[in-house]
């Protein structure tokens, strides 16, 4: 049988209305939202549970993230990058520059990348792939815990500077060309 990452991870709506104090159905939307971005699915039988990752799939992950940074960059070619795309990566950057070394800054820094690159995509779909192929590789990241690893911070916070370089130019493309070069 495949090994995979996640599969023990089964989220009841009851439990989860209790522990944040509130009904089933902001729970259900919570999790159709997730299961939307590829991070939960429901299995007939079982309930929802927190999706797989197939160590087998593993490489092709990171080439899909790395595909569709890169047709980001080919539909947005001519585009220029948005007001609120710059300050969100200059503030990211200048975030990233300042945070302590740990799992929880790894994620937030991730976090900001992921949205920023999805929230600007030239197109809504786009967007959505984006931010699915995206979860992924941070779930694989954070369980292979990156944020210990020689020189993890530094790719992320120089990453953030080529991008926010990139959209102070006005090239959205760049930004995404950057992206899919970055060692993430």
């Amino acid at each position: 049988m495949m090994q995979t990452i996640g599969e023990d991870l089964t989220l009841h709506e009851g439990v989860l209305a209790t522990e944040f104090g509130v009904s089933r159905t902001p729970i259900r939307q919570v999790l159709q939202k997730l299961a939307y971005e590829r991070l939960v699915e429901t299995r007939s039988g079982v309930g929802t549970i927190v999706s797989p990752l197939d160590p087998d799939s593993r490489t092709r992950d990171t080439q899909v993230l790395r595909a569709m940074f890169l047709a980001a960059a080919s539909c947005a070619e001519g585009m220029s990058v948005p007001v609120t795309t710059h300050e969100r990566l200059v503030a990211a950057a200048a975030v990233a520059e300042v945070v302590d070394v740990s799992d929880k800054s790894y994620l937030d820094i991730r976090a900001d990348i992921l949205d920023i690159s999805a929230d600007a995509a030239p197109d809504t779909i786009l967007g959505d792939a984006l931010r699915a192929a995206h979860w992924r590789h941070v779930r694989w990241r954070m369980a292979d815990r990156a944020w210990e690893e020689v020189g993890t911070f530094d790719r992320l916070r120089e990453t953030l500077r080529a991008c926010a370089a990139a959209a102070r130019a006005g090239e959205l493309a760049e930004v995404y060309q950057r992206l899919a070069e970055a060692d993430l």
